[in-house]
């Protein structure tokens, strides 16, 4: 799978063995104690959100000679002077200094009539970054000077510098008071923070507003709690700050009123009703070893162990490389018996139904292996489970087809294509099977879905390397669909986990590892991604990595934190990091 932004990144290659499927569904940093680094620019990225506008101390907005005296505090997010820029701009109100205002927009607690606004705030350092979590009590002694408190951030190699926005520099010290002398600040616009922490990597953090988040930086819990949990108690979230006006009360229903007809008022940054969630997950093939092992331990054995992790997910996606057959024998768990040559039996779709899969990736490169008919009745078992299909269809042209899904706002629409083969497995005018690559029909469509709004997710059944970092051709390969718009390219071949990349706007994966398939030979091939992916806003914003390592030919199951620090570290490394 792959990542985005202006960032150009090694990647990791991945196994020789098979293929699978695809579906479709409905400003300058301030001085700084630290030098600059001498990375080549494509190696440091930028922020893909919309540009802010930096709040000033008090804002610096052109004065009118009327209007209503306002002012607005220097804690409070840049978000809320767009909003009540064009009611300056009306000549309604002006906007003045603290003692001269009538209206003021602080932090806390404001005039009983007033709108307010609930703002939160997520601690986050550059996305190859091993540790996963901070508490929130190292945070406060980190802010009082004991600064190794927060060693853990950069691998215990040095106390993190913290950077981070004007407005959100003066919100914590707010909170927490004076920093100490000790720690070392570097105050930067809100767009500079991603590509300010990949520059000071791994040696420094930040907490960004909810709404501010990138896919380069990576999303820390805190004291165990995801940001993205729905059912997060944000009433036991020490970072929430509320946002409201003060000031004259027999003013305050009129600039109420007004900013509610302007439409850009925000109650809060982290509206539910706004996220996504779609877990996107490697190789499945319920055959072999896999497909005996659920005979003798039960169908969706195999699920037990990563469906927590699925459980918040909108949407689950595989690539299912394998057909179902209505003639499939009983499984044989012997390569020499079986070789390459697969199928499923129908019972085998239980466990697909319990991980809550309802995107399939058909670009696999075995989904032709029992006959165009078995796959046909493949797609007849998906549409009647009302499980959406892309990268593989009943002819060429509905193979290639794109796939959108719409949820809460978000637009998300899944492309696919299979350039490794082999021929049978492609789908003909005639005949069902996985899309053949055609990159002057996909760079139309992904122009098409992107002037549509969509963000664009597009996933290979490239060439199975059995290595950690994408070669060459690998990256030049995924690369291409990045340069033609795609946000995330995501690599479903892989049978061993590969790195990442940010290319331009694109996040890349090259390669997610097996979910449900048999190969434990090697621990590379145990080895293991999900991905899940956080869209809000119509913006993919953040990927939470699931790391596992498969048990019995068939069970992934979480790594342990020594495996998976081990793995992220062999990960990172190969990705160029």
């Amino acid at each position: 799978m792959k990542l985005r932004l202006a960032f150009f990144a090694l990647c990791v290659s991945v196994l020789t063995a098979c293929g699978f499927g695809r579906v479709t569904i409905v400003v300058t940093a301030t001085s700084s104690p630290y030098p600059t680094p001498t990375l080549p620019p494509t190696h440091i990225p930028t922020s893909t959100l919309p540009p802010a506008t930096a709040t000033p101390e008090p804002p610096t907005a052109t004065p009118v000679p009327v209007g209503v005296p306002l002012w607005m505090a220097p804690n409070v997010p840049p978000e809320f002077q767009q909003a009540l820029d064009p009611l300056v701009r009306s000549g309604q109100y002006a906007w003045k200094s603290e003692a001269e205002a009538r209206i003021k927009l602080i932090s806390g607690k404001g005039d009983p009539a007033s709108l307010t606004a609930q703002w939160v705030y997520v601690p986050v350092v550059p996305f190859p970054t091993v540790a996963d979590d901070v508490r929130w009590e190292d945070i406060r002694r980190y802010w009082k000077g004991d600064t190794a408190a927060l060693a853990s951030l950069s691998g215990n190699k040095q106390p993190p510098v913290f950077v981070a926005a004007s407005t959100t520099i003066k919100w914590l010290t707010d909170l927490l008071g004076t920093a100490s002398p000790n720690v070392k600040i570097e105050s930067v616009p809100p767009d500079g923070v991603v590509t300010t922490l990949w520059l000071r990597r791994p040696a420094a953090w930040s907490l960004v507003p909810f709404n501010r988040l990138d896919p380069a930086m990576k999303a820390l819990t805190l004291d165990g709690q995801s940001v993205f949990n729905r059912a997060l108690a944000l009433d036991k979230y020490p970072l929430v700050e509320t946002f409201a006006f003060t000031g004259d009360s027999q003013l305050i229903p009129g600039v109420m009123d007004s900013v509610k007809k302007t439409g850009k008022w925000l109650t809060t940054n982290r509206d539910l009703s706004r996220m996504t969630v779609i877990v996107m997950t490697g190789v499945t093939a319920l055959t072999r070893a896999t497909a005996y092992e659920m005979e003798i331990k039960g169908i969706t054995l195999p699920a037990r162990d990563i469906l927590p992790f699925l459980q918040d997910a909108d949407f689950v996606h595989t690539s299912n490389e394998v057909a179902f057959a209505a003639n499939c024998p009983y499984p044989n768990p012997s390569y020499a018996a079986t070789g390459l040559r697969f199928c499923s039996r129908d019972s085998y779709l239980e466990l697909l139904k319990t991980i809550r899969l309802n995107i399939v990736e058909l670009t696999g490169n075995h989904v032709n292996d029992w006959g165009t008919d078995a796959f046909a009745h493949t797609l007849d078992i998906y549409d009647a489970n009302k499980m959406l299909y892309y990268g593989g269809g009943r002819n060429d042209e509905d193979a290639r087809k794109a796939r959108t899904i719409v949820h809460n706002g978000n637009t998300v629409a899944f492309i696919g294509c299979n350039p490794a083969g082999p021929a049978p497995a492609w789908a003909t005018t005639d005949q069902a099977g996985s899309a053949k690559c055609d990159d002057t029909f996909i760079a139309q469509e992904i122009q098409r879905l992107k002037a549509a709004g969509d963000v664009v997710v597009m996933s290979l059944q490239y060439q199975e390397y059995y290595q950690y970092d994408a070669p060459a051709d690998q990256v030049a390969f995924f690369g291409k669909y990045a340069q033609m718009g795609a946000d995330l390219v995501m690599g479903s071949q892989a049978h061993q986990p590969q790195g990442f990349a940010f290319t331009g706007n694109a996040f890349i994966h090259y390669g997610i590892g097996n979910i449900f398939f048999d190969q434990m030979d090697a621990l590379a091939t145990r080895q293991m991604f999900a991905d899940k992916l956080i869209f809000y806003e119509g913006r993919h914003v953040s990927t939470v990595l699931f790391t596992g390592l498969n048990e019995d030919y068939s069970r992934p199951r979480p790594m342990t934190p020594a495996e998976r620090s081990a793995f992220l570290q062999t990960i990172f490394k190969a990705s160029g990091w």
